[in-house]
C-alpha cells in the first residue's frame, strides 16, 4: 500500500539521539572488555614479561618467561608493545572453595599490542609477534597488531600467519576508510561517506577476508555480508542509502551476498513512520526485489520492495498467455498540463507474433537533469481495476501519468528521462522525455492502467 501525505516526523535529532545512545552502550562494554589493558600496576619486581591487573595478582613464572621472551622477539624499531598478563573470565568464575587457580598458566591470557610507527609496518610487526608467541604456550594468547593512529586493528591467531593483516591493510588503504578492525571471524571498516562504500566493497574482492561489515555515521547505513567474499548488489546499496535518508529513519541494515539473498532492514522512530516507509518501498518500481523488514519499537512489518510478487494472470482466452513486457515496443507519446495539473503519455504496441493479455500499471522511475533518480517518488494507481486487455500483433495501448505541478524554482533539478516497466517483474526501458518535467524530488505521481480506449497524442506534444 502506499500513502500520499507524509505523516509529521519527530525532529532528526531524535534518532541522532538514540544512536548516540547505542554507540555509548556498545562503548562502555568495550571499554570493559579492555579494562585489564587501561587500569595496570607495575609488575612485581624482577617481572620484565607484562603488567598485571592490581586485583589478579601474580602470575605463574612460566607466564611471565613467555611474555619476556615475546618483548625479546619483537625489536623495538619493530613495533612498541603493550603486555598484560590477566586471569582468564573463567578462571575468575571459579569456585571460592577451590584451589588457587592464580597458580596454573592455564588459568592465565598473555595480551599483546604491537604498534609500528606506521600503517605501512603493520604487516611486518605481525609477522614479528606471531614468531615470537608459540601457539603451544601453557597458556592463551591475544595477540593484536594496529597502527600508532588507532586506525587499523586487527587480532591475531597464535600460529598463524599474516596474510589477513596485509589485507586489512590494503582496506585501510583506500580512500574514504576512517577505520578498520579485523578479528578472525568477522571485521568492520568505517568509511567517511556513501560515495566511499562501493569502491570498499570492489576493494575486497580477491582478498581472504573473513563476514565484513562496511558502515557510515550519518547516515547510519551497515553494509553486511553474509558469506566471505560476496556482497548485495550495488543497486541495493544504492537504494540502502536513498532510504537511510527518508523522514523517521535513523539506521539502516543491508545483509546479503550470494548465495544468500538480500535483505534490507530499516529501523524507524515511530509507527506512523514505521507505515510510511512500509508504502514507500513498497510503491518503488526501478529499484532492487530485495526483502525489507521495516520495524518501529513496537513491532515490525515485513515486506518486499515493490509490493508483493504479481498474482498469476488467468488469461483472458484460452490459450493466450499474459504479456511478459518483452514483446512490447514502449515509447513516450506526449506531454500536456492544465489547471494545475501535468500530465504524460505513455504507448505500449505489441511487436510479437501472437496475442498476449495485458493487465495492469506501469511502474515508473524518473532520471533528473543531474543524472540522478528523482528521490522520494511515490507511485499510485489512478481509477481501479485494471481492464484485461488480449493484445493482437500491432495493437496498441496507453497509459497516463499524472502529477500535480511543482516549482522549480525551489528545485531545479527537473525529470529528463523516464523508466517503464510495462509489466511487473519484466524488463524496463528507459526513453527520454520530449521536454524537461517538473516531477521533482518528493513528487506523487498517479498512473492509469493500460488500455486500449482513447485517441492517443501524437508523440512529441
Amino acid at each position: 500500500m502506499s500513502t500520499e501525505g507524509e505523516p509529521s516526523t519527530q525532529p532528526r535529532d531524535t534518532a541522532q539521539g538514540r544512536r548516540g545512545l547505542v554507540v555509548g552502550a556498545v562503548a562502555a562494554l568495550v571499554l570493559l572488555g579492555v579494562g585489564w589493558l587501561v587500569v595496570r600496576d607495575a609488575p612485581p619486581a624482577g617481572d620484565r614479561g607484562c603488567w598485571v591487573h592490581g586485583d589478579d595478582g601474580r602470575p605463574p613464572a612460566a607466564v611471565t618467561e613467555a611474555a619476556g621472551r615475546l618483548r625479546e622477539g619483537v625489536p623495538a624499531e619493530v613495533a612498541s608493545l603493550e603486555v598484560a598478563c590477566r586471569l582468564a573470565v573463567e578462571a575468575l568464575s571459579a569456585d571460592p572453595g577451590a584451589p588457587d587457580v592464580r597458580d596454573d598458566p592455564a588459568s592465565w591470557v598473555v595480551g599483546v599490542d604491537a604498534e609500528p610507527p606506521r600503517v605501512e609496518g603493520v604487516v611486518a610487526a605481525a609477522r614479528a609477534l606471531l614468531a615470537a608467541a608459540p601457539p603451544d604456550a601453557p597458556f592463551a594468547w591475544d595477540l593484536r597488531v594496529r597502527d600508532a593512529a588507532r586506525s587499523l586493528e586487527v587480532v591475531l591467531a597464535a600460529g598463524g600467519d599474516a596474510g589477513l593483516v596485509a589485507d586489512a591493510v590494503a582496506v585501510r588503504l583506500v580512500p574514504g576508510v576512517v577505520e578498520t578492525w579485523f578479528g578472525v571471524d568477522g571485521g568492520t571498516v568505517t568509511v567517511a561517506s556513501a560515495g566511499d562504500v562501493v569502491p570498499v566493497l570492489r576493494a575486497t574482492a580477491g582478498r581472504d577476508l573473513p563476514v565484513t561489515t562496511v558502515t557510515t555515521g550519518d547516515p547510519w547505513v551497515e553494509v553486511r555480508q553474509v558469506n566471505p567474499g560476496t556482497w548485495p548488489e550495488e543497486d541495493a546499496v544504492a537504494l540502502a542509502f536513498d532510504v537511510a535518508s527518508w523522514d523517521g529513519v535513523w539506521r539502516v541494515l543491508l545483509d546479503g551476498g550470494e548465495p544468500a539473498s538480500t535483505t534490507l532492514t530499516v529501523e524507524v522512530e515511530d509507527d506512523a513512520q514505521r507505515a510510511y516507509v512500509v508504502s514507500r518501498l513498497e510503491a518503488l518500481v526501478a529499484a532492487p526485489r530485495v526483502s525489507f523488514r521495516v520495524a518501529s519499537p513496537a513491532a515490525a512489518v515485513e515486506g518486499l520492495v515493490g509490493g508483493p510478487p504479481p498474482a498469476p494472470h488467468v488469461p483472458a482466452a484460452d490459450g493466450v498467455p499474459a504479456c511478459t513486457g518483452a514483446e512490447l515496443d514502449v515509447a513516450v507519446l506526449g506531454t500536456d498540463a492544465a489547471a494545475g495539473s501535468r500530465f504524460l503519455f505513455l504507448g505500449a504496441t505489441h511487436a510479437g507474433v501472437q496475442p498476449c493479455v495485458l493487465q495492469g500499471v506501469p511502474g515508473l522511475a524518473f532520471t533528473r537533469a543531474s543524472g540522478t533518480p528523482t528521490p522520494d517518488l511515490t507511485q499510485l494507481p489512478d481509477r481501479g481495476t485494471a481492464p484485461v486487455v488480449v493484445l493482437a500483433p500491432g495493437a496498441s495501448v496507453r497509459s497516463e501519468v499524472r502529477w500535480g505541478a511543482m516549482s522549480t524554482t525551489q528545485d531545479p533539478d527537473v525529470a529528463v528521462a523516464v523508466t517503464v516497466q510495462p509489466v511487473p517483474g519484466g524488463p524496463a526501458v528507459d526513453l527520454a522525455l520530449p521536454m524537461d518535467l517538473d516531477v521533482l524530488a518528493g513528487a506523487t505521481v498517479k498512473v492509469r492502467p493500460w488500455d486500449v480506449g482513447g485517441e492517443l497524442p501524437e508523440a512529441g506534444r
